[in-house]
């Protein structure tokens, strides 16, 4: 089996010109690909807003065309997937056709190592032999798999510009408006994960978030616990 991962890329160009630019992506690229590719063992997506120097080492970034940038950032969809190896090859030729007909952009298709990213201390705790981290890194992997076709299974359009969005929900216990509202609070039931939301300063305007915002200069001011 191979187990592999790539980056796409959108350019600053209809139809990815729009806060819905990752659910356009998935639904013109992701969403035919692995519909159309039964071979496929498992599959997971996530995506980033980031500036051109933070790179985690999954793609060659300096591959990246600049006039990708939109105001200092650029705007990706990491894509990992475990497929038969006599099938990978075909499967990375359509992947790349798709992308360049979408006008995006990868640096490569490249090895992913399972057991190192879903396998390593950030998944597991306490017991962390061998044997666990595999189990953890599978178990994991099945997690992500299912909520990427979820996500998949809640893509609404095209609309006629060629855009995606998620499907809105009325029900009044998603008072946002999204399906994800419940299962969220059945992951938060089941788990009963921490919840808090971050309130830094850097002097001049705040970040609120759940993480330390990029750069130096900013300085935590309060954490609030969030109970679901």
């Amino acid at each position: 089996m191979a187990i592999r991962q790539t980056r796409i890329f959108v350019p600053n160009a209809v139809p990815y010109d729009s806060e819905n630019w990752v659910e356009t992506l998935m639904g013109r690229v992701i969403r035919p690909l692995v519909e159309s590719n039964s071979r496929l063992e498992w599959f997971w997506f996530s995506r980033y807003h980031l500036p051109r120097g933070v790179d985690d080492g999954d793609c060659d970034i300096s591959g990246i065309p600049a006039d990708f940038e939109k105001d200092g950032h650029l705007r990706s969809l990491r894509f990992r997937y475990q497929i038969p190896d006599k099938n990978q090859r075909a499967f990375e030729e359509e992947g790349k056709r798709m992308i360049v007909a979408e006008r995006c952009v990868i640096s490569d298709w490249r090895d992913h190592d399972l057991l190192k990213d879903l396998g390593g201390d950030r998944f597991v705790g306490q017991v962390q032999d061998v044997d666990r981290r595999a189990e953890r890194a599978n178990l994991v992997v099945s997690y992500l798999h299912s909520v990427s076709k979820l996500v998949l299974h809640a893509l609404v359009g095209p609309d006629q510009d060629g855009r995606f969005r998620m499907e809105n929900n009325n029900d009044s216990q998603n008072p946002l408006g999204s399906s994800f509202e419940s299962m969220h609070h059945l992951f938060c039931n089941i788990t009963a994960v921490p919840l808090r939301v971050r309130i830094f300063t850097d002097g001049s305007q705040q970040s609120i978030g759940t993480g330390q915002p990029a750069g130096p200069n900013w300085r935590l001011v309060q954490d609030i616990p969030i109970r679901y």
